[in-house]
């Protein structure tokens, strides 16, 4: 005599059976079809080239050297915080457009740029409270020099070039420095 279980097993086990076996012959199958598909775009013929017929292409070196070697290093070390146009993210990084602090003495920002920023500031009547990483061992004294010549003379800004001697007198002055700047710390330090 057969119980319900028996039934309800033996489709169970047929059905675990065939699927056992379509998936050993199926995915040998679906893999060589998978394959034949990719084969089937691909052209060894010389790589397609980017026409770009809004001629919004532009060559990086060309706008570097459109703003000096200041703007490679602005683009690939500052630009993230302070954006492209230096207006920086309101709340978050401030505006190096028409910053006094970026265009006064130039002492400030290369201490700044050297250990770094830190803590709460206002400018423009905006409230900041973030962190700004040292560069002093990643940038050169020629390219500290380059990028805040780059800040100090764009987008409007009409402060004075900043040279690499510049920035080594103020790397030695603070080479004891630990810790990044306050704005405390950087009105004392006039």
């Amino acid at each position: 005599m057969s119980t319900c279980d028996d039934v309800f097993s033996r489709p169970k086990r047929f059905l675990l059976r065939l699927l056992k076996n379509y998936r050993s012959a199926l995915l040998p199958v679906l893999s060589a079809l998978l394959l034949a598909g990719c084969y089937a775009f691909v052209d060894d013929e010389a790589p397609p080239e980017w026409d770009d017929p809004a001629g919004a292409q532009q060559d990086v070196g060309a706008i570097a050297a459109a703003g000096g070697p200041g703007a490679g290093v602005f683009n690939a070390k500052c630009a993230v915080c302070h954006q492209m146009d230096g207006t920086g993210i309101p709340g978050v990084y401030p505006s190096l457009v028409g910053s006094e602090l970026a265009t006064g003495n130039p002492d400030l920002p290369i201490k700044i740029v050297l250990h770094g920023f830190q803590g709460p500031i206002e400018r423009n009547g905006t409230q900041y409270n973030g962190v700004m990483q040292p560069w002093k061992n990643d940038l050169s004294d020629q390219e500290i020099a380059d990028v805040l010549t780059f800040i100090r003379t764009s987008w409007g800004n009409s402060a004075s070039e900043v040279d690499a001697e510049t920035v080594v007198n103020v790397r030695e002055a603070t080479k004891s420095k630990a810790g990044a700047y306050t704005e405390e710390e950087l009105k004392s330090s006039l």
